[in-house]
């Protein structure tokens, strides 16, 4: 199994089947607030999430690829993928700064489709367990955010070619660090967003590609919640 597996990593290297989403970071200032926000860029991103105390949030994230980046005179390059997931986290804040650690669980299934090494395809179906801190500058105009995520990615099925593999590999570990930025506007019910992060492998032995950069930029809404002004003269 072992020696099959690594044969599909030399020749699927370009065949992405793991996508990292994009890091839903809510930045919390108090119970109550609700938050939508999507997002463009590796693919289209839909993010949810809502405090219920003054410090329980929980999230949930939809990714979704549909993306041929066919050249007429050259074979398919195509590349699918979808994932759903949903956490819980615990937040705070201190005058202008805020720190927050979310964890959860989600599910996910990608394919792509290429012409390396005569391969045509790579497809998979994997399950992803996550831990992400962060911390970061939350203030009336801007809000600033660094995210070391970690993710565990155990794939259940993968499919090079015409052949299916029942993976019995062990999950494999992906340090995932974004820096998220917001521009508050409308009173800090409407904000613009923009995001950048990587995905490293912390395995030696990963038989499946994965995308190793990720970009999103996109508008958002929030509603209830402490405005940053508010809580800075408070805490004074």
């Amino acid at each position: 199994m072992k020696k099959i597996l690594l044969v599909a990593l030399v020749v699927s290297s370009c065949a992405p089947v793991y996508v990292p989403n994009i890091r839903n970071t809510p930045m919390f200032t108090k119970g109550g607030e609700f938050q939508l926000t999507g997002q463009v860029g590796n693919g289209i991103d839909g993010q949810m999430a809502v405090s219920v105390t003054d410090h329980i949030g929980v999230m949930a994230n939809y990714s979704y690829i549909n993306r041929n980046t066919a050249n007429v005179s050259d074979d398919e390059d195509f590349i699918k993928h979808k994932f759903f997931e949903g956490g819980l986290g615990y937040f705070g804040q201190d005058e202008n700064t805020f720190w927050e650690v979310f964890a959860g669980y989600g599910k996910g299934e990608g394919f792509s489709s290429g012409n390396f090494f005569g391969v045509e395809n790579a497809n998979g179906k994997y399950e992803r367990y996550f831990i992400q801190p962060a911390v970061g500058m939350n203030k009336k105009e801007i809000q600033f955010a660094f995210v070391p995520r970690v993710s565990i990615v155990d794939f259940t099925e993968y499919t090079l070619g015409s052949n299916t593999i029942a993976v019995n590999e062990d999950p494999k570990v992906f340090f995932e660090p974004g820096f998220v930025t917001r521009v508050n506007t409308a009173g800090n019910h409407f904000y613009f967003t923009f995001q950048a992060g990587m995905s490293i492998s912390l395995n030696e032995d990963v038989y499946f590609d994965h995308r190793r950069f990720q970009f999103g930029t996109g508008i958002g809404l929030r509603l209830g919640g402490l405005k940053p002004e508010t809580r800075a003269d408070k805490s004074r």
